[in-house]
């Protein structure tokens, strides 16, 4: 099994949305190839590529707040043709969660089922969510198959990659674990945004329950003491010195 970082693009924003500090910062946004003998996986999709030439699609909050940057050639189906890989060709997305930077390339992988948790398919439809631009459905919702979880998921039936429910930054937030033959690694989503969140306990303001991402953020912290590697949400460097090829 191969674990292949995606750079969808980045998002610009000021420190104050994420932690009070002055300053600005540019988050990258991954999302995650997993190349396994029993099909092409992917955890999370990264932004649509309407973002490319105007925000209206996220709505005036996250508009004010974040400048989406997604240059030609670092869309989804340009990463995967990096690598050699048509789009039409991954057989499963898992969602770590709905928002629009996560979600948003899914239109260009039109034969994979969805995974995601049952919680967070039912937020991502609530009228007022949708209404005040937390989630849009445009994003996800565009005919796939769709396989509603509760809980932790074998998703490959062989505890190879499984989904971890890591509630908090959003409600039905999931992580993933994989088993990769240098070690166990997990794909934290935004339940942690940058690995010094996780030794400060720090968790950007606009969560749905920040008590229970803490909570969360408590169980990775766990699994890290153990020797799992985690691997951020958003963590620009990190995210730089992971190698191109991937780890297997």
């Amino acid at each position: 099994m191969r674990l292949i970082p995606l750079e969808i693009g980045r998002l610009h924003t000021d420190l104050q949305s994420l932690t009070g500090e002055p300053g600005t910062i540019a988050l990258p946004i991954p999302s995650w190839l997993i190349e396994h003998d029993r099909g092409l996986a992917m955890f999370d999709t990264g932004m649509h590529t309407e973002l490319r030439t105007g925000t209206e699609r996220i709505g005036p909050w996250a508009s004010k707040v974040f400048e989406p940057d997604l240059p030609d050639g670092e869309d989804v189906t340009a990463r995967l043709g990096q690598h050699g890989i048509d789009p039409t060709d991954i057989d499963l997305v898992v969602f770590s969660h709905l928002h629009f930077d996560h979600c948003g390339g899914t239109v260009e992988v039109p034969n994979a089922r969805i995974v995601v948790q049952r919680q967070e398919w039912a937020a991502g439809h609530h009228p007022k969510l949708i209404e005040h631009h937390v989630y849009n459905p445009d994003d996800f919702d565009l005919g796939h198959e769709v396989q509603q979880i509760d809980g932790e998921h074998d998703v490959f039936g062989d505890g190879s990659v499984v989904c971890l429910p890591t509630a908090g930054h959003t409600r039905g937030h999931q992580s993933l674990r994989l088993e990769l033959a240098s070690g166990p690694v997990v794909l934290t989503g935004d339940c942690v945004y940058f690995e010094r969140f996780l030794d400060d306990m720090t968790v950007p303001q606009f969560g749905y329950d920040l008590d229970q991402q803490r909570d969360s953020m408590r169980e990775l912290a766990r699994l890290r003491s153990e020797g799992c590697r985690l691997l951020y949400g958003h963590d620009a460097g990190q995210f730089a010195s992971l190698p191109a090829e991937g780890l297997t």
